[in-house]
């Protein structure tokens, strides 16, 4: 029989899979008329309703407990920057740089999970940390000059993001389910989303009746909404049946995922000096999970 943490690691790599396939298909929306932000809008909105009706069929209530508000507001915040930054990122630099950027997330758990246990990270740790970071390095310095700052930013809002969304998504389990705040809070992000929305599309949204999104658009929006909410569902999931320190690295799976469809489906070909510092974040990333098994 399965344990919980087997549990826990099986939901994560599933979601892994599936978010790796979310940059993909918000490039190939862009293309199709249908802005990352509106993709945003459309996922966000789907899946809080999506979420309310199967927390409504578990008859889980719709409501934040007092001792859950902190780490529910952590946990919005979280996924504001996480859904809005790292799709619209990929409108500025290749799906592959953001997703190299992002994936420092596993790193940053990896490293901070012991400040907030209480306990000293380690010389191990901080060492593959450094590796991450001069990846990043790597990947960005040389053609720096070239490259559009908003997407390096964005990106780097996501992963602080996606950091922050491990560590409150656990703590909120302890409270409620993954339906229940996970619809509470996109509910709660769904207006600031709106609101950027119709000031990007100056007062209109393309995938509505009437505006300019082609049927491509359309259909790949849909996809970033359906492949989402399985994998946020997974995602809080994994955070239920184990610590954010042990299912963080089966998110390796993500980038190889979104690079590889990238490569394939967009025909997305990465610099030299890209592809290594990649291959260092990665390097990082695999150090992180093994690091993770030898202290069990």
């Amino acid at each position: 029989m399965i344990n919980r943490a087997g549990l826990g690691i099986a939901c994560a790599l599933g979601a892994a899979a599936l978010y790796g396939l979310v940059p993909i298909f918000v490039r190939t929306a862009i293309e199709g008329g249908v802005s990352p932000i509106e993709s945003t809008l459309f996922r966000t909105f789907v899946i809080a309703i999506v979420f309310a009706i199967l927390a409504v069929a578990k008859s889980e209530p719709l409501s934040v407990p007092k001792g859950a508000w902190p780490s529910f507001i952590g946990q919005a915040i979280a996924t504001f920057f996480v859904s809005v930054a790292y799709l619209a990122s990929v409108q500025f630099i290749p799906v592959g740089l953001a997703v190299i950027i992002f994936y420092l997330f596993p790193v940053l758990i990896m490293l901070l999970a012991p400040l907030v246990e209480g306990r000293n990270p380690g010389l191990l740790r901080i060492l593959i940390a450094i590796l991450a970071f001069c990846g990043l390095a790597v990947a960005v310095g040389p053609s720096f000059d070239s490259l559009d700052i908003r997407g390096i930013l964005l990106a780097a809002m996501a992963a602080a993001g996606a950091t922050l969304q491990f560590f409150s998504g656990r703590a909120i389990s302890r409270y409620m389910t993954p339906a229940s705040f996970g619809s509470l809070v996109h509910v709660m992000i769904l207006p600031p989303i709106l609101l950027i929305s119709l000031i990007v599309g100056h007062g209109s949204l393309n995938f509505l009746p009437g505006g300019s999104a082609t049927n491509l658009g359309l259909a790949f929006m849909c996809g970033v909404a359906a492949v989402y909410v399985v994998g946020y569902l997974g995602h809080m999931l994994s955070l239920r049946f184990s610590p954010a320190s042990t299912v963080a690295p089966f998110y390796n799976l993500e980038p190889v995922v979104a690079t590889l469809t990238a490569a394939g489906i967009l025909g997305e070909r990465l610099l030299i000096n890209q592809y290594a510092g990649g291959g260092l974040v990665l390097a990082a990333l695999v150090a992180s999970s093994l690091l993770g098994r030898w202290k069990k």
